[in-house]
C-alpha cells in the first residue's frame, strides 16, 4: 500500500481545520509528537514535532492490541481457531491443577473483548510463565457479564496465535498484513515465554499506523486484494461489549469491539495506546487520523480532533489557508530547554544517595561545545543501560545508540543551575534534569513528561571526583 500525497482542499478538507488542530494541540501543551490525516487514502496533512521524525518508529504500548485482534482475525479465517474456542483447550500443558471454574468457561471471545469476568485486572505479567499466571488467576465473574480492561487477556490472544500457527504473532503478521501494508524496519517486544506481549511492545512508525486505519477503513482490502475477512473487521470494531453508560460524554464508554475502542462521535472508532498512540477510523468520513504523543490528557487529543478535524472535512473545497497550515507544520517543534547557551558547570563525578532510579553514580564533564553525563546504574536493564549522553549547549545533539534515536540538550538557567532535557525519540518519554552544584554536593531535580508512575523527584549526589 502507497499513501499518495495530495493537500487538503483537494480531499474536501479546509487547511484553516487542520491549522486551528495544530494550534489547539500547541496551546494546550497536549505533547503530540506526530500527527497524519488521510482522506479518500490520500495523505491530506502531516506534521512532526522535531526532532521527532517520519523515519522513526514510535512505542504503541496498548495500540499493539489492535493489531494482536487483527492477527487472531487471520487465524480464524484460516481456519485455525475460533472466538468460541475455550481458553484452556490451548493450554493442556499449562493448565494449573484446579482452574477456577470460570477460567474454564472462559472463551476466545472474551479475551477479545475484555469481558474474562475478572473484577480486576490480574497481575499476571511478571515472572517467567506469564501464561500460567493468567491461568490460575481467579475469574470471580460469569466471562462476558462485565468489561475489564486487562492486558494479559491480550497476551493471551498472542499465545493462542502463536499455538495454532507455529509463529509468533510479529512472524505470522508480516506476509499478511506488515509486508502488503509496505510495513518495515519495525520491530514487538516479546515476554519471557518467547511470545510477542500482544497487548504493548509493537513500534510502529506514524504512517504504518496510518496505513493500518487504511486497511480497516478498506474492510480489509489492500490494493484491490482482499486480505482479510471484511465481516471480521466489521466485528471487530463494532461495539461487542459495554463499557460504561454510552450517555457520558466520554470516548471511553461507547462500548468495546474486539481491542478497538468506539467512540462517541458517530460510526467512529479507534486503537489506543497510553500517552495518546491513536489510530482513529472514521468511516462516514473515509478518513483516518494517526497520532503519536507524550500526553497527559489523552481524551484532549481527541477532543481537539472532533472540534476541529472532523467539521472541516466535506465535500471538494479550495485550499485557502493552505500556506498557515504548511508553516505552521514546518516550525512544530518540541521546546529547547530555557535559559543561555553559555553553560558553565564545573566538571566533577557525585556518588548518588538512595533512589528509586538505580542511579548509583553520575559524572558530568563540561567541554567547550558540549556537556556529557556519564550514567553508571546499580544494575542494568535494556531501558537503563551504564552511557555517557552528550548534551548540545542550546541545541539538540543526536545520539543513535540507545533505545534508537535519542536527542539531548542543555542550558544555564541560572548561576550554578543547569537545565538538562533528553529526548527518546521512539517513545513518549522526554526527562529534564535541573542540576545545582554546590561544593561538595550537587542537587539535581528530575522530572518526565509522563509515565505509568512518577518520575518527579530530587536526587543528591557527594561529590567524589
Amino acid at each position: 500500500m502507497i499513501l499518495t500525497r495530495s493537500t487538503p482542499g483537494a480531499l474536501g478538507i479546509l487547511p484553516k481545520a487542520v491549522s486551528s488542530f495544530i494550534k489547539a494541540v500547541n496551546e494546550k501543551k497536549l505533547g503530540l509528537h506526530s500527527f497524519m490525516l488521510v482522506r479518500h487514502g490520500q495523505v491530506a496533512a502531516e506534521g512532526w514535532w522535531k526532532p521527532y521524525s517520519p523515519s522513526f518508529v514510535h512505542m504503541l504500548f496498548s495500540l499493539s492490541k489492535s493489531f494482536t485482534s487483527t492477527a487472531v482475525g487471520f487465524a480464524c479465517q484460516e481456519g485455525l481457531l475460533s472466538i468460541e474456542d475455550d481458553v484452556v483447550s490451548f493450554f493442556k500443558d499449562e493448565l494449573p491443577a484446579d482452574p477456577c471454574a470460570n477460567m474454564m468457561k472462559m472463551k476466545v471471545k472474551n479475551l477479545l473483548t475484555m469481558g474474562t469476568g475478572h473484577s480486576r485486572e490480574p497481575n499476571a505479567l511478571n515472572g517467567e510463565k506469564w501464561a500460567y499466571n493468567f491461568l490460575t488467576s481467579y475469574v470471580d465473574k460469569e466471562p462476558g457479564s462485565i468489561f475489564t480492561y486487562n492486558t494479559p487477556a491480550t497476551y493471551m490472544l498472542s499465545r493462542i496465535v502463536q499455538k495454532v500457527t507455529g509463529e509468533k504473532v510479529f512472524d505470522y503478521l508480516m506476509p499478511r498484513l506488515f509486508e502488503p501494508l509496505g510495513i518495515q524496519n519495525i520491530w514487538w517486544e516479546e515476554s519471557p515465554e518467547g511470545a510477542n506481549t500482544g497487548g504493548f511492545g509493537l513500534n510502529l512508525h506514524t504512517e504504518d499506523i496510518a496505513k493500518f486505519g487504511q486497511f480497516l477503513l478498506n474492510k480489509g482490502a489492500v490494493d484491490g486484494k482482499q486480505l482479510l475477512n471484511p465481516e471480521w473487521i466489521e466485528m471487530a470494531t463494532s461495539k461487542q461489549i459495554s463499557n460504561g453508560d454510552p450517555n457520558e460524554d466520554s470516548d471511553w464508554s461507547q462500548g468495546y469491539g474486539f481491542q478497538f475502542w468506539r467512540c462517541k462521535r458517530e460510526g467512529v472508532y479507534r486503537g489506543d495506546g497510553a500517552f495518546g498512540q491513536y489510530c482513529v477510523v472514521m468511516p462516514k468520513q473515509d478518513a483516518v487520523l494517526a497520532i503519536t504523543s507524550g500526553s497527559n490528557d489523552i481524551g484532549q487529543i481527541l477532543n481537539e480532533a472532533w472540534a476541529h478535524l472532523l467539521p472541516g472535512m466535506g465535500d471538494k473545497c479550495e485550499d485557502d489557508g493552505l500556506e498557515e497550515m504548511n508553516a505552521l507544520i514546518e516550525n512544530l517543534k518540541i521546546d529547547l530547554p530555557g535559559g543561555s547557551a553559555n553553560v558553565a558547570g564545573e566538571s566533577a563525578e557525585y556518588e548518588m544517595s538512595a533512589n528509586p532510579l538505580g542511579i548509583k553514580s553520575l559524572k558530568f564533564t563540561f567541554e567547550e561545545d558540549k556537556a556529557k553525563i556519564a550514567f553508571t546504574y546499580l544494575y542494568e536493564t535494556p531501558y537503563q543501560k551504564n552511557e555517557v549522553i552528550p548534551f548540545g549547549y542550546g541545541k539538540w545533539i543526536e545520539n543513535g545508540e540507545r533505545l534508537g534515536h535519542t536527542f539531548a540538550a542543555c542550558a544555564q538557567v541560572e548561576e550554578g543551575s543547569i537545565h538538562f532535557k533528553f529526548i527518546l525519540a521512539e517513545t513518549p518519554f522526554i526527562r529534564e534534569v535541573t542540576l545545582t552544584q554546590k561544593k561538595e554536593f550537587a542537587e539535581m531535580k528530575v522530572k518526565q513528561n509522563v509515565g505509568f508512575d512518577s518520575v518527579d523527584m530530587t536526587l543528591y549526589g557527594k561529590k567524589i571526583g
